[in-house]
């Protein structure tokens, strides 16, 4: 076996007792910290061919790169680059496979990636985990977690606790998200609460539905300490539902199978903290310069094998700027979630977002264009808001969509109990089905 698949636990805990843990009480040794890994991280990507040859074609050098806001200075990818770039070398080196971590994502943006990083990579992001969940005030140690089965290990669901774990030490519970559909939600709901965890680690849309279930059925909901909410973006209406059925922990956690965890808000913030000894988080206008408001373009520090520099995730975001060290206020959803229009013309969906963060008495809802004259919107009550009828909720939703649009769409409005996922698994607010 692979010295460092082996002991990719030891150097989890490693990385973990030496990392900070904390995100801002010193911004000019962060800055500091920061400035020497974007260079260290220039240095090695130069010998990397994809990336050398965006040095030679920006004219520059790895001594041009001594701070995160140098790297405006650098070409952007994107995610059919990145793909093409791990899949060569991946192919390349057949003999070295065994000392790497291969993970994929599902392709919910349209284009599945697999991402490759060695396994002390893999352990440094498993380590930056746990400690954004210290930050927050949880104690892996003595804590007990409840979290789902990923899709890029073998499964975990079931089996007996490992001996540090019978010990009391480290506890969780891992479950598949198979059961989390129709009445299944009841058991578990049921399994949630005999548990009790103090940590509920669940994707959005599951956690979503055990929420509505739960308050559709008056079913009692274990309150965990903490609740993180993870594959997809959450949206206020998202937010709303979960602080009333979970209770006020959500630890709102942003990144991605090619970043790892990276900008994380913590409950009874108003911004979200970048993790800068991890990621330098940039923002882009559309000339590719640096702004407060505009694209999310992420570089990822501790992945020197497999770079990932100026990577343009797709997310656009609004941010400022204090002591050095970039803060967020909102991260939206994909900049490749666009209202298509016959035309040509590409407008934002973020407008559709606002009609329902302004709305009372929906608990969820999915805005599908399905084609250049006919869009969907798929709407679900909350129960314990009936303020406004669906009738009221309805004009609303058709009335806001035509302020925007005029007479462009035919809307149909359906109204279901609990709304499914699509079929990447996840649960976008938008969906444009136009090619």
């Amino acid at each position: 076996m692979n010295f460092q698949k082996k002991f990719k636990n030891v150097y989890t805990f490693f990385y973990l007792m030496g990392m900070n843990k904390d995100f801002d009480s010193n911004p000019a040794k962060i800055k500091e910290d920061q400035n020497r890994r974007v260079h260290e991280l220039m240095k090695c990507a130069y010998k990397v061919p994809f990336y050398r040859a965006k040095f030679e074609e920006t004219g520059t050098t790895p001594d041009d790169y001594h701070c995160g806001e140098d790297l405006v200075k650098f070409p952007t990818i994107d995610k059919t680059q990145l793909r093409l770039f791990m899949q060569k070398a991946y192919e390349d080196h057949p003999d070295e496979r065994d000392s790497w971590q291969v993970l994929r994502t599902s392709g919910s943006s349209g284009t599945p990636l697999t991402v490759v990083q060695t396994h002390k990579e893999h352990a440094r992001s498993n380590a930056n985990w746990i400690r954004e969940l210290e930050i927050a005030g949880y104690k892996p140690l003595r804590g007990k977690m409840y979290s789902f089965q990923t899709s890029h290990k073998a499964s975990t669901a079931g089996k007996n606790d490992s001996f540090i774990q019978s010990l009391g030490l480290m506890r969780r519970k891992v479950v598949t998200e198979d059961s989390i559909v129709g009445d299944g939600i009841a058991d578990t709901i049921r399994d949630i609460n005999e548990y009790k965890p103090d940590m509920l680690v669940l994707r959005r849309n599951c956690l979503v539905r055990i929420a509505m279930y739960a308050k559709q059925h008056n079913m009692e909901l274990w309150k965990p300490t903490y609740y993180v909410p993870v594959a997809e973006k959450v949206d206020d209406v998202t937010r709303n539902l979960l602080n009333e059925c979970l209770g006020p922990g959500l630890i709102d956690a942003y990144g991605s199978t090619e970043s790892g965890n990276c900008i994380i808000k913590y409950p009874g913030k108003d911004f979200y903290y970048v993790v800068n000894d991890v990621v330098v988080a940039n923002v882009y206008d559309e000339n590719n310069q640096l702004a407060d408001n505009g694209r999310l373009i992420l570089t990822n520090l501790y992945k020197k094998t497999f770079p990932i520099i100026n990577y343009d995730i797709g997310d656009s975001a609004e941010s400022f700027v204090k002591d050095g060290l970039r803060y967020f206020t909102n991260i939206s959803g994909r900049l490749n979630d666009l209202v298509k229009h016959e035309d040509g013309v590409e407008s934002s969906a973020y407008h559709l977002m606002k009609i329902a963060n302004g709305t009372v008495g929906v608990a969820q809802y999915r805005f599908t264009q399905e084609s250049y004259h006919d869009m969907l919107i798929q709407l679900a009550l909350d129960p314990n808001n009936t303020s406004k009828t669906k009738e009221e909720i309805e004009d609303h939703f058709v009335s806001s969509v035509k302020k925007l649009f005029g007479d462009e769409f035919n809307i149909r409005v359906e109204w279901l109990d609990i709304l499914p996922p699509d079929d990447t698994g996840k649960q976008r607010c938008f969906v444009c089905k136009v090619k």
